[in-house]
């Protein structure tokens, strides 16, 4: 019987390669192999339109966009599947304003593998 993977595809919206790299690492080494990867948002709308990933790991600072502005409009196309914001900026408020926008995780740069399996394993439970 093969093992389903409801979380899969899974893209990675990050300008810094070393962090979209380090992230792709620990997805790899929990269990996951269908990962995609962009390093801005016009990069990503088409892997979204092509792959439909059902997570997302969306950067909050884009150089070609707000990654909040990119969190509604996936959202509003896309509300299949599952946002999780990354930023060093990890205010209160700017974590509120992202589950708000409809985010379902966010994770705070530096990030570690615990972090990432946490909220891996808390998108398993809504699926």
């Amino acid at each position: 019987m093969e093992f389903v993977r409801p979380l899969e595809p899974i893209l990675i919206i990050d300008d810094v390669k070393e962090i979209r790299d380090y992230l792709n690492q620990i997805l790899t080494e929990l269990g996951y192999e269908d990962i995609l990867e962009s390093s801005d948002f016009s990069s990503a709308k088409p892997v979204i339109d092509k792959k439909s990933p059902n997570v997302i790991f969306l950067d909050v600072d884009l150089p070609d966009s707000d990654g909040t502005d990119i969190l509604e409009f996936i959202n509003i196309t896309y509300p299949h599947a599952h946002v999780v914001m990354c930023s060093g900026h990890n205010s209160l408020e700017n974590v509120q304003n992202t589950w708000e926008l409809g985010a379902k995780g966010f994770i705070a740069k530096p990030f570690n593998a615990k972090k990432v399996d946490t909220v891996m394993k808390r998108l398993e439970l809504i699926e």
